[in-house]
């Protein structure tokens, strides 16, 4: 078996596929830029350029899995980049996992600490947001490697954060226009005590095959999933359906750079295969090891480019 054998479909597959009928038709995405088609605004001001009225369900927004992962070894960091610097490259969905502590959030992948915790990420987004106002970030937010009540991890949430950050963090259980969340954090809530648009619930549509176990079923199972995925959320016209498309996995034979290494050329491929002057709607796309180029390529099209 090769990398380059024909994928085995699966039903689920299929069944997304059957969705994106009709793209040529659909698909048109935004529509509303301020920007033309042969512009593309820099990395830390993209949304800048955006119309308000845009639903943060109907933009291409790049992301990253387990955003903190940088340190444990090969089998644990899932980025090189900080957090600050995932956000000067365009990044707008990070996915953050908080292990309750002493009665805080230390940021960790599995059992490995990531040395940093829930407030540093605040900070630099914080930080980012205020010296760019025209931009939100959507933060997953989710237990790791710690078992408290969701009542327990809620208050943590509520006191230690929430109102340590007032204002910074928004956490309606709805999805908003990008005006109405200008300079702030969207909160995608993957636990029952913490408030925001709940993760896995009728607002989100997910593809998050990650326990890959060997090179081979990139081609024979994760790719085909993700791209029929991705054709579905181009199919949609849903402003209140958040699609999130995951490129990451990872396995007992497979260590996230190399399914990184794997899937990125295809991602690149689907992506240019696109009428890009249509602009497409591919929704929340988090990936592993992140750069600015991958990034780009992504937040582009909503402006055509």
């Amino acid at each position: 078996m090769s990398l380059t054998d024909a994928p085995i479909v699966s039903r689920r597959v299929f069944a997304r596929s059957a969705l994106a009928v009709g793209l040529a038709a659909a698909g048109v995405g935004l529509g509303g830029a301020r920007a033309s088609a042969a512009t593309v605004p820099g990395a830390a001001d993209w949304m800048a350029a955006l119309d308000g009225q845009a639903s943060l369900a109907r933009l291409t927004i790049p992301g990253t899995h387990d955003t903190g992962a940088l340190h444990g070894g090969p089998i644990t960091e899932t980025q090189t980049l900080s957090v600050a610097d995932q956000l000067a490259a365009g990044v707008r969905f990070l996915d953050v996992r908080c292990r309750a502590i002493d009665g805080v959030f230390a940021i960790h992948h599995g059992p490995v600490f990531q040395q940093i915790f829930f407030g540093d990420v605040l900070n630099q987004c914080q930080a980012f947001l205020a010296a760019h106002p025209g931009e939100t970030v959507l933060m997953r937010v989710k237990q790791e490697y710690s078992s408290v009540s969701d009542a327990d991890f809620g208050t943590i949430f509520a006191t230690k954060y929430q109102s340590r950050w007032p204002g910074l963090m928004w956490t309606e259980n709805r999805i908003p226009h990008l005006g109405e969340v200008r300079g702030r954090v969207v909160v995608i809530a993957d636990n029952g005590g913490v408030p925001g648009v709940r993760w896995g619930g009728a607002m989100t549509d997910i593809e998050d095959d990650y326990d890959i176990g060997t090179i081979f079923e990139i081609s024979s199972r994760k790719w085909p999933e993700t791209s029929a995925h991705l054709d579905a959320a181009r199919a949609s016209g849903d402003p209140q359906r958040l699609f999130l498309s995951f490129t990451s996995s990872s396995g007992w034979g497979l260590w996230p750079r190399q399914a990184a290494d794997a899937m990125a050329p295809r991602l690149r491929s689907y992506v240019g295969g696109l009428d890009h002057s249509a602009r497409p709607v591919l929704g929340t796309v988090p990936m592993d090891f992140v750069t600015a180029d991958s990034a780009r390529m992504l937040y582009a099209l909503n402006f055509g480019g």
